[in-house]
């Protein structure tokens, strides 16, 4: 059960990271290149349909597009307890911006919450 509960959050990262990919390809008006098609063929397929008419408008309002792409591999995230401390950072600064205070346990419950609502851990 543990094996589940570890591979759901990076399969549901590369779930993003393929509909985040796709969402830009579309809007480049570009096809994906043949090394993005041996990763996404399920979403690549269905996103190809109607590329010429997005090109035309992109390249009528010269706006600059991004053409750089950026890949991460589960290897490359960081792992939970960076995540963590991240996250107990951030909390610490807005508690003080905020001129509240909050014991360990609160600030450990708070921290733990916000994981789950954020990354589902």
């Amino acid at each position: 059960m543990t094996n589940n509960s570890e591979t759901s959050p990076e399969t549901d990262y590369n779930e993003i990271l393929e509909k985040l990919d796709a969402l830009l390809r579309k809007h480049q008006g570009k096809p994906p290149s043949a090394s993005n098609e041996a990763d996404n063929n399920a979403t690549s397929s269905g996103l190809t349909l109607g590329m010429p008419e997005e090109t035309s408008l992109t390249a009528v309002d010269n706006i600059p597009t991004l053409t750089e792409t950026v890949f991460l591999t589960p290897a490359m995230l960081s792992p939970q307890s960076d995540i963590t401390s991240l996250l107990r950072q951030i909390l610490d600064s807005a508690l003080k911006d905020a001129g509240a205070d909050l014991d360990a346990g609160a600030r450990n419950a708070l921290v733990h919450a916000l994981e789950c609502r954020l990354f589902g851990l």
